[in-house]
């Protein structure tokens, strides 16, 4: 009898001791799990490198060579073709893809979709759609800015999508306004004379006071039924610090929609990187004040400034929470003289939204991604870029080295190369012979 009840404690004391031995092997398991999300390469690596469209056919040759990011996609319209609704084949599909990126070594990058609205969210609200000063109604991307019931449906898709996928998953997600997932507005309406659509002009954006349609966090329209162009208001002339105060209601209520949107993330435990994404480098100081004492009116910049892309304004309303960080999309769009120039040193002496008149003419002449690095730096953000794609400026044989050079004068943590095929469909420069190169030479300290 004693020797069995000695066995019996014994084996409870056993038990006991593997249950504990699974308690720690869980926590560190998670512990290592969050070390490697915050984490895309190891401890020797001092940027992390992967692709845009990433395809899982070739996500194990890319980690060979030296990339730790895949980037996916998911299309809300596909997610949820009906309200509410989730199609599971879909999620299968995602999950598989997830999965095989995974296993390949890969962290995850995603975009959720939501410049990739379902047809039924313009249906249910025909209203609340972007619209600009002459009627024209934007319906390829939701109104986040101006409307409560778009960001109201927006979140009921992130937490189903959570509850699907596992937003833990990913290691990034990206964060955007427009229909391109960037921090604008939309482009111009097709319909628009010249080149300028300011999207603020539908029924909750031009509301003067209280409106439960409007987020809380936008203020009203300190001037509705004002109109870009237009020199008097109620029958007295529109000054200057008028035109002033109505665009930086505008160009707050942009940034409102990213704060509201990492706001959601925080909000559903989502501990990853948040990538607001920077197209460009937008307009300057000069051309801000040469469209105010037009009114806002047809200028140069006009088009940049109804969009909103005043990023030495812009960027300084972004939030600062512990994972928000910037991505510059304009590595080596062909802009800067000479063309696609580096950052320096001394660009650090440059005040960004106070460019000195005769300093403007120098600035004027860098890269996007320089004149975005300097912004990113004065507010406090850290940055990291991807090339803008041969779409928009041809790729050619140096092409990765001169990204490479840009990354690194600039201070950015990372590059993410537009796009996986063109690894391997053989576009001039962009070879994944030439990707892995510039990938060892930067994580080596050596010069590009």
């Amino acid at each position: 009898m004693t020797d069995h009840t000695s066995g019996d404690v014994l084996r409870r004391s056993h038990v006991r001791r593997w249950v504990l031995y699974a308690v720690v092997a869980a926590v560190v398991a998670a512990v290592v799990s969050f070390i490697r999300l915050d984490d895309p390469g190891d401890h020797h690596e001092q940027y992390f490198f992967g692709t845009l469209q990433t395809s899982p056919r070739t996500a194990r040759a890319d980690e060979a060579r030296g990339m730790r990011v895949a980037h996916m996609t998911v299309s809300w319209d596909r997610f949820e073709p009906v309200p509410g609704q989730v199609d599971q084949h879909y999620v299968a599909t995602l999950k598989r893809k997830l999965r095989m990126f995974r296993d390949a070594g890969l962290h995850v990058e995603a975009g959720v979709g939501l410049n990739n609205p379902p047809p039924w969210l313009s249906d249910r609200y025909p209203e609340d759609a972007f619209t600009d000063q002459g009627g024209a109604r934007f319906t390829s991307g939701p109104n986040l800015v101006f409307s409560q019931e778009i960001r109201n449906e927006v979140e009921g898709y992130l937490r189903r999508l959570d509850q699907e996928i596992g937003l833990a998953n990913f290691w990034a997600i990206r964060i955007g306004v427009n229909s391109t997932g960037e921090f604008t507005y939309p482009p111009p309406a097709p319909s628009t004379r010249g080149a300028m659509s300011y999207w603020a002009f539908d029924r909750h954006a031009q509301a003067s006071g209280a409106d439960p349609g409007r987020p809380a966090t936008v203020p009203p329209n300190p001037y509705p039924g004002w109109r870009p162009g237009q020199s008097t208001y109620r029958g007295a002339p529109f000054t200057p610090g008028q035109v002033n105060r109505w665009y930086g209601w505008y160009l707050s209520a942009l940034a409102d929609a990213v704060n509201w949107q990492t706001g959601q993330y925080e909000a559903l435990g989502y501990h990853g990187l948040l990538l607001v994404l920077i197209p460009g480098g937008g307009f300057h100081p000069s051309d801000l004040s040469a469209a105010v004492r037009a009114h806002l009116g047809e200028t140069a910049a006009g088009g940049l400034i109804s969009r909103g892309a005043g990023f030495f304004r812009t960027i300084g309303l972004i939030q600062h929470r512990r994972t928000v960080q910037l991505v510059s999309t304009a590595l080596v769009d062909g802009s800067g003289t000479p063309r696609n120039n580096a950052c320096r040193p001394s660009d650090g002496s440059v005040v960004p939204d106070a460019v000195a008149p005769g300093a403007e003419a120098r600035v004027r002449a860098w890269s996007s991604v320089r004149w975005i690095s300097r912004i990113a730096a004065r507010e406090g953000f850290p940055i990291s870029g991807e090339s803008a794609g041969p779409h928009v400026a041809a790729y050619y044989p140096g092409v990765m080295t001169d990204a490479a050079r840009q990354l690194k004068s600039c201070g950015l943590t990372g590059l993410m190369w537009a796009f996986d095929h063109n690894l391997y469909d053989g576009t001039p420069g962009s070879s994944l012979g030439d990707y892995a190169s510039v990938i060892t030479k930067l994580q080596k300290g050596a010069a590009p």
